[in-house]
């Protein structure tokens, strides 16, 4: 769960962006363009209620690849999916172990984020100031439906002159769990991973 949460991105999205009508549909379409297009790094920070809190690193490289560096707890596994095959690493990327071969499942997964799409409700769009620059603040309730099903509130900051996303929270709550999840993001020009060979 740690690490896909940690995996939702969204950059770049001025374009079209502008082009949203109602608060509503800006909210649908930066919930449901969660694909980072460049290379992009995201600081998460993820507190379960009555739980641990987690923090790592989350690398994307705009081509479906991605790693995950645990900060806390520092002994945690990092992984990394690279070319659709997972592996995970226990001393902090030094050498990686395959775990499995991964099916591509984007196709799936958008057909998922359309499927929560329909439950938004609530949205509410404002302005906020966020490292001394506004942002425009769009949030909105939805629910996520399927084999584990969940209550989420999702609030988005974006550049209104870029359509960049710096950050994104996210609250969800299900019968299981309740967690609060913050996700930095910034540009990360050069990126490459380890060859786990």
């Amino acid at each position: 769960m740690k690490t896909a949460l940690a995996a939702l991105v969204i950059t770049g999205l001025s374009a079209s962006f502008a082009l949203a009508e109602t608060c509503e549909e800006k909210f649908v379409q930066l919930m449901t363009d969660r694909t980072a297009k460049e290379p992009t790094k995201i600081h998460v920070t993820q507190k379960i209620k009555g739980g641990t809190k987690t923090v790592n690193w989350n690398y994307q490289d705009g081509k479906g690849n991605w790693l995950t560096e645990m900060i806390e707890p520092a002994n945690a596994q990092w992984s990394m999916g690279l070319d659709n095959v997972l592996y995970s690493s226990t001393d902090k990327g030094k050498t990686w172990a395959k775990v499995r071969d991964m099916e591509a499942n984007n196709e799936a997964h958008q057909k998922s984020l359309a499927e929560r799409a329909k439950t938004v409700e609530n949205a509410v769009c404002g302005e906020e100031e966020l490292d001394g620059v506004m942002h425009e603040v769009v949030e909105a309730d939805y629910q996520m439906q399927g084999s584990f099903t969940a209550d989420i509130h999702d609030k988005f900051w974006v550049d209104p002159q870029s359509g960049y996303v710096p950050r994104l929270e996210t609250t969800m709550k299900s019968s299981a769990f309740e967690s609060f999840i913050v996700q930095r993001l910034e540009p990360a020009p050069g990126l490459t991973f380890p060859d786990p060979e």
